[in-house]
């Protein structure tokens, strides 16, 4: 709170303007003055001292300063009563009062300097942030965090957020400081692009020569996009932060378009800098605040759904990015599927780095952090810290939903286990159609089993027999399942169990329409009737949008197996203390852990046979490749994947190489062509298409010349 001094020490004519000023403003938010001045007001009380030596010692108290005719002034507690303010102005006007006034107004102008000094002193003491986070609350609040650098809270503040008046709010005030925008200008085109459906051709790569200042700073913007030579497209360039594609002037963005949509008549209701075109660089500065209440967007929670395919587009694109080949382990650990941001990096004006992130949570609502460091170092290093404050967000949001995992999933329950019928409570049959409420399964064993709906459910009959089925959500599912297979209370466990089935499904389900279908079996995966338990939703959201691919995925309560994870032995690693993560890598070590929706991953099916044969090769090729092929170095046992269709390839950035078959010399040729390419990722030659076509047939035809 800012309070101005005002005419309380204008009429004084003590200190000139310099000093003090109506426009003065005391700091007094977050300490408590009277504490503080009864510490301090010895200090005060010497002041005083020098001047008038009435006051023989400085360790006096508030009331001993009112010497002035020995009448007491009001304490800081509690002012006088209006009726009592006239006595105490004849008072100082009694016996030389304008002397008497003016000795008074000169304490009180002490006591305001000395103040001033005591809440410098103390803002001085107090830490500063290394850690900042702002998101939006819900119901038009947003809520602020502060912490050092060890991750403990500094300050936070909830506060409603007004209409954005550049100037009228204190830069001091939360989310009103300016930051750079950093390569964040690259999701606000992404988002312009999926709404306006505007063109967005994909980008092709030129490796561009010289070595002119203009030709190396291409060569270091198009390193984060695609190879010389190949293409990349609009999901995939704002996965890799591919700076050209998004380029304004490429994709033929008018200023005028730009600020009519961005503008205040916009959807997005972006003001300042963001709704100029010319702005869309790194080193622009903008307010956190005007971030966030730009990504949530003037439509955020209605029917919109043109406004919300943006968001959701990009939330799972910018989840596929932090599993990509920088991945920080950690970061995954700690926040798992429930954070959607780009991150970004630049510089502070005194030239130090300074970087974070901004996108969405789980629930689609904004987010934005920063701190010192790029926004890489910032995430893994605050990743412990971000969690606490997703863990407070999404546990008590205003708008309790998971927005990025929709899905659809149908289910057929008791599949392997015969109805009998269906009960209301007290035993009347239940009628067909949409169930709510508290109902009974009874089998036709006799055994029964109490379930709830809320209309998810529907009953009908099917030759004669009662059939329940369920339409439910993707992470409502995988919860059922964990409250049906597990114990969501073993926390660590259940996250590595929830990625499992929610892999599995992908992996086993059939297509019906929209939706992915199901048994309810024993064969498959057994899933609860009933609405899920809190922990079950948890571990479910925790790991939204991941699952694990290029293994087959299974799972048994007690015996674990090659790609399948048992129960039991997941619960006792968790209560040992590994993290799901671990426990996942530990049943399944060929699998990779990934994104849903990985726009630049490709589906991977083994290729054991051709891995196999790799491997011996490549060590007969090793010493001459070493000694003989400038710049080679042998990469990590790639993975090869079978592929279905298509010309073969590698993925540099994840050691694969996607290969139809391994039949022929022409096969093994290719196959040796795309491991060089592998080995030669960090040299020019690795471009030279006829030099890497060489050597493969070189190797391929050693072989042979020795058999």
């Amino acid at each position: 709170m800012l309070f101005p001094v005002g005419n309380f020490i204008s009429h004084s004519k003590i200190l000139p303007p310099p000093f003090i000023s109506h426009s003065t403003r005391i700091c007094v938010a977050r300490l408590q003055i009277p504490p503080l001045l009864e510490r301090h007001v010895g200090d005060v009380a010497f002041y005083w001292q020098q001047r008038d030596q009435s006051v023989h010692s400085p360790l006096v108290d508030w009331q001993a300063l009112a010497h002035v005719r020995a009448e007491p002034l009001p304490s800081m507690a509690s002012p006088p009563p209006l009726s009592e303010r006239g006595a105490l102005k004849a008072s100082l006007s009694e016996g030389g009062g304008a002397k008497r006034r003016r000795e008074w107004f000169l304490m009180a102008s002490l006591l305001i300097i000395a103040l001033c000094l005591i809440l410098n002193a103390a803002r001085a003491a107090t830490p500063q942030p290394a850690f900042e986070v702002l998101w939006f609350e819900g119901e038009g609040l947003m809520n602020w965090r502060t912490f050092d650098a060890a991750g403990r809270q500094i300050d936070a503040a909830m506060f409603h957020d007004p209409p954005i008046a550049p100037g009228a709010v204190s830069p001091d005030a939360p989310g009103h400081g300016l930051a750079p925008l950093g390569s964040l200008w690259k999701l606000l085109v992404y988002l312009w692009l999926v709404e306006t459906d505007h063109p967005a051709p994909d980008y092709v790569c030129t490796g561009a020569r010289g070595n002119s200042a203009a030709a190396r700073a291409l060569r270091e913007e198009e390193s984060y996009c695609c190879e010389p030579g190949q293409r990349i497209d609009r999901d995939t360039a704002l996965m890799r932060s591919c700076a050209p594609f998004f380029s304004p002037r490429r994709l033929g963005i008018k200023a005028d378009e730009w600020r009519k949509f961005w503008g205040n008549g916009g959807k997005w209701n972006a003001v300042g800098r963001i709704s100029d075109l010319a702005a869309m660089k790194p080193e622009t500065r903008v307010t956190p605040l005007e971030l966030v209440s730009v990504l949530a967007g003037n439509t955020f929670g209605d029917t919109a759904s043109k406004t919300r395919q943006a968001r959701d587009q990009a939330a799972n694109v910018l989840l596929a990015r932090a599993f990509g080949p920088n991945r920080e382990t950690d970061v995954i650990r700690h926040l798992g599927g429930r954070l959607r941001v780009k991150t970004f990096s630049w510089f502070r004006p005194d030239g130090s780095r300074y970087g974070g992130g901004a996108g969405w949570l789980i629930d689609g609502r904004p987010i934005w952090f920063a701190g010192e460091g790029t926004g890489q170092q910032v995430m893994a290093r605050y990743a412990k810290t971000l969690a606490g404050v997703l863990d407070e967000a999404v546990e008590g949001a205003l708008i309790p939903r998971t927005a990025f995992a929709p899905g659809c999933v149908k289910v057929r329950f008791f599949a392997r286990d015969p109805l009998a019928r269906v009960e209301k409570p007290g035993g009347a049959t239940a009628r067909t159609g949409v169930l709510r409420g508290h109902h009974v399964a009874v089998f036709a064993n006799k055994v029964t089993l109490p379930f709830t709906a809320n209309g998810e459910l529907t009953l009908s009959m099917e030759k004669g027999k009662p059939r329940l089925d369920a339409r439910l959500g993707l992470d409502d599912y995988v919860a059922r399942v964990l409250d049906r297979e597990g114990d969501a209370r073993e926390t660590e466990a259940a996250r590595a169990l929830a990625v499992v089935a929610r892999s599995y499904l992908l992996n086993e389900a059939r297509v019906e329409g929209n939706c992915l279908a199901i048994d309810d079996s024993s064969r498959k995966q057994r899933v609860s009737p009933n609405p899920p338990s809190a922990a079950a939703r948890a571990a479910a959201t925790f790991t939204s949008g991941l699952r694990l691919a290029s293994a087959p995925v299974g799972f048994h309560s007690e015996t674990p197996g090659e790609n399948r994870m048992a129960w039991k032995t997941a619960v006792a690693a968790s209560r040992a203390g590994q993290p799901w993560d671990r426990i996942l890598q530990h049943a399944f070590p060929t699998a990779d852990l990934v994104a849903m929706h990985d726009p630049a991953g490709v589906s991977c099916t083994p290729f054991i046979e051709a891995e196999a044969w790799l491997a011996a090769a490549a060590l007969r090729w090793q010493g001459i490749l070493e000694r003989d092929l400038p710049g080679f170095e042998a990469p990590p046992a790639p993975k090869i994947c079978r592929l279905a269709h298509g010309r073969p390839f590698s993925e540099q950035d994840r050691n694969r190489i996607h290969l139809h078959r391994l039949k022929s010399v022409e096969d093994r040729v290719t196959l040796a062509h795309e491991y060089l390419h592998l080995g030669l990722a960090h040299h020019p030659s690795g471009h030279d298409e006829a030099l890497v076509e060489g050597w493969a047939r070189k190797l391929i035809g050693e072989i042979h010349e020795r058999k």
